[in-house]
């Protein structure tokens, strides 16, 4: 699919100093994230665009936050999105950044009330588009570079036709008398507050719930003990300690000599790994 790559900051700032010149004032925006699936962290791994006229793929490692800023933060460009919350946490919680000036087309569904909610579906409904959904780029890996032609094409597939779609999706509300309603839920998105709390990373782990405040407090140095491992060798926490050993090794400290670590941990780094769960455990008094 034909697009324009930016990948600097001054070619982000070129395109948007020529899309002022143009009048131009709406966009479709989305982004790709890798969150914990590859590597460590979270991390923003591409944004695209259409702007009526042109498709356009950013690439964030090579723009830097500042010039996205220039980009997100701007008030004068209207950013057409489809359920923008999953982005707006990890942008705010990962770079203290924010994407202003939002219409968020999936509080419209919702009021519309389509039985499929999902944005290839939508399309497909409305549209008589119908996209193809490759199951490969639900995980795939957005911070490898260069970026395939078929992952670019998929990534624009969800901004290209979101113009188009938004005035569908309007006329429907105006003529169901919504408008009003998905005024708010638009405003109720942007104004929420998207800074995660600390404690959420220790609540979502199952089970953690259950444990009495004691055991809670030696399961949050276990998982700070895998946080910090997976965090220096650039893994997925996951892959350093599974979540259910999490749990198990509160419960029944001798676990820990049961863990199946991953082969790129050495014999010395395992033993390592093991004498600081058994510390912070208690197991090795």
């Amino acid at each position: 699919m034909d697009h324009i790559k930016i990948d600097s900051r001054s070619g982000l700032r070129s395109y948007l100093e020529k899309f002022e010149e143009k009048g131009l004032h709406i966009i479709a925006l989305d982004i790709e994230a890798d969150s914990n699936l590859h590597a460590y962290g979270e991390k923003l791994c591409l944004v695209q665009i259409f702007d009526g006229v042109e498709s356009v793929i950013i690439d964030p490692f090579r723009t830097g936050n500042d010039a996205l800023r220039l980009l997100f933060e701007n008030t004068k460009i209207l950013k057409v999105m489809y359920d923008a919350s999953g982005d707006l946490s990890l942008l705010k919680n990962t770079a203290d950044m924010e994407i202003k000036s939002i219409l968020d087309l999936r509080p419209a569904v919702e009021l519309i009330g389509y039985e499929k909610k999902d944005l290839h579906s939508v399309i497909a409904f409305e549209l008589g588009i119908f996209l193809e959904k490759k199951k490969r780029f639900q995980t795939h890996n957005w911070i490898n570079r260069p970026v395939s032609d078929l992952a670019i094409d998929y990534a624009l597939n969800d901004v290209i036709h979101l113009l188009t779609l938004k005035d569908v999706i309007l006329a429907k509300l105006y003529a169901r008398k919504l408008f009003e309603p998905f005024f708010l839920k638009n405003l109720q998105v942007q104004n929420r507050d998207y800074t995660r709390n600390p404690e959420d990373k220790y609540r979502k782990i199952n089970g953690y719930g259950r444990l009495r405040d004691d055991k809670k407090a030696v399961f949050r140095r276990v998982f700070d003990v895998r946080e910090n491992y997976a965090k220096l060798h650039n893994m997925t926490p996951h892959n350093v300690i599974q979540k259910a050993d999490l749990i198990n090794i509160v419960n029944d400290p001798k676990c820990i000599d049961k863990i199946k670590f991953s082969r790129r941990f050495s014999k010395e780094l395992v033993r390592e790994i093991v004498h600081e769960l058994k510390a912070v455990v208690g197991a090795d008094r």
